[in-house]
């Protein structure tokens, strides 16, 4: 829906300035003139903030998409009609994009579409998944509970991207203060040493010489360090976006110490919990495995789950298929429990729990042990500049 603003006269010639919504400018005098007006000038309202600035300013935040869908379950399950219950949610919003969407679903809801439907053609604020888990709630008459189960889910994973997060502030605050310290050193002080010693004829210690040079390409030659570093990004951000480049840093990241088994856990916390919650809502398997592989973003795992979905569409089960590289033993094992029994979305819930709870003690292991690797390069960091600095001073107060 566009935004107009029009310059109309009644029939008395009394004009009339105001702004319509409409799909085009053809329906916008359309709905001008059944309110008895005739139509001057129209334009398109231009947008008051920048395009890109209004982009992010104006999104829906997963926290205001865990928000709105506990308070749309709490509503339903009290047994408000859906499109009232949609309304009150769009009168609630500060969020202007919200609000104007939870509008636009409230009217083709009373138009006659499905929940599913309206909230489909916002793809970008409403992901696959949720769609997804509108429409079973709807086929099977469940609505109130699958929103129920959601907004669960959304809170756990707001919780979990939340100490994820969090375990990751003191690392990236401590390492961004050195590289500050750092550049001002290379910039500002060394430089003054630099004219110190250069009024003397003696020969230079080694890492006072490195110390300098260091100085050097910081001060005289930044630019190229700044070209170099965009041109990386660049060139890593184009290879990642072909088939190639990101699985091969796909297998990179998997493959990292430390860093690699927290990504993996995290991965598959994300992917147990969704399966648990597809099939707890009782969409059928194939599409299940269908919409997890679209969500996940590692091409290590995307492929796997690919390679599974073509395996259960041949017949086979979805345990048998997990016995790869990819997934740990225990996934493999659990699903052929959760299978013999009758209980798969159970078993992935507890899946999900299993990798989050793993994921936090590795978070807080790697928090833990950053610490003293931090403090050991400081420690380096601080003697070297030590020795640098006062060795030829040692050796100009010697010489004489």
């Amino acid at each position: 829906m566009a935004e107009f603003l029009y310059k109309a006269k009644d029939m008395q010639g009394v004009d009339h300035d105001g702004n319509v919504e409409a799909p085009d400018a053809h329906s916008a005098v359309s709905i001008v003139r059944k309110k008895g007006l005739i139509v001057i000038s129209l334009n398109p309202k231009t947008p008051s903030v920048n395009p890109i600035l209004g982009r992010f300013l104006n999104r829906v935040s997963f926290s205001e998409l865990v928000l709105i869908t506990r308070q749309l379950a709490t509503m339903v399950s009290s047994g408000l009609v859906l499109s009232e219950a949609i309304d009150i949610l769009g009168e609630q919003q500060t969020n202007k994009t919200l609000e104007k969407i939870l509008a636009d679903v409230s009217r083709d809801v009373k138009g006659g579409l499905t929940l599913a439907q309206a909230l489909g053609k916002y793809p970008k604020v409403f992901p696959r998944l949720y769609v997804n888990l509108i429409k079973s709630g709807e086929v099977s008459g469940k609505l109130d509970q699958i929103l129920l189960q959601m907004a669960d889910s959304l809170e756990k994973d707001r919780e979990f991207r939340a100490r994820i997060k969090g375990a990751m502030v003191y690392p990236v605050v401590v390492l961004s203060m050195m590289m500050v310290v750092i550049i001002i050193m290379m910039v500002f002080v060394i430089p003054k040493l630099v004219g110190l010693y250069s009024q003397s004829t003696m020969d230079l210690p080694l890492p006072t010489k490195i110390l300098i040079g260091t100085s050097t390409l910081f001060t005289n030659y930044w630019w190229l360090g700044v070209a170099v570093l965009v041109i990386s990004v660049i060139v890593i951000e184009r290879w990642k976006k072909t088939p190639e480049g990101n699985l091969f840093l796909g297998k990179l990241v998997l493959r990292t110490p430390i860093i690699g088994k927290i990504v993996t856990n995290v991965t598959l916390t994300n992917f147990s919990r969704t399966f648990g919650l597809l099939t707890s809502a009782g969409i059928p398997m194939l599409d299940s495995i269908g919409i997890v592989s679209d969500l996940t973003d590692n091409l290590v795992f995307k492929n796997a789950l690919k390679d599974a979905y073509v395996g259960v569409e041949k017949g086979l089960l979805f345990s048998s298929l997990l016995t790869t590289n990819v997934f740990p033993r225990i996934v493999s094992q659990m699903v052929r429990v959760g299978e013999e029994t009758g209980k798969l979305d159970e078993i992935f819930l507890k899946l999900a729990d299993y990798f989050e709870s793993e994921s936090d003690h590795m978070l807080k292991n790697l928090t833990v042990a950053i610490e003293p690797i931090i403090l050991i390069i400081l420690g380096i960091g601080v003697a070297f500049l030590v020795i640098s600095i006062i060795l030829p001073i040692y050796e100009l107060t010697t010489s004489f």
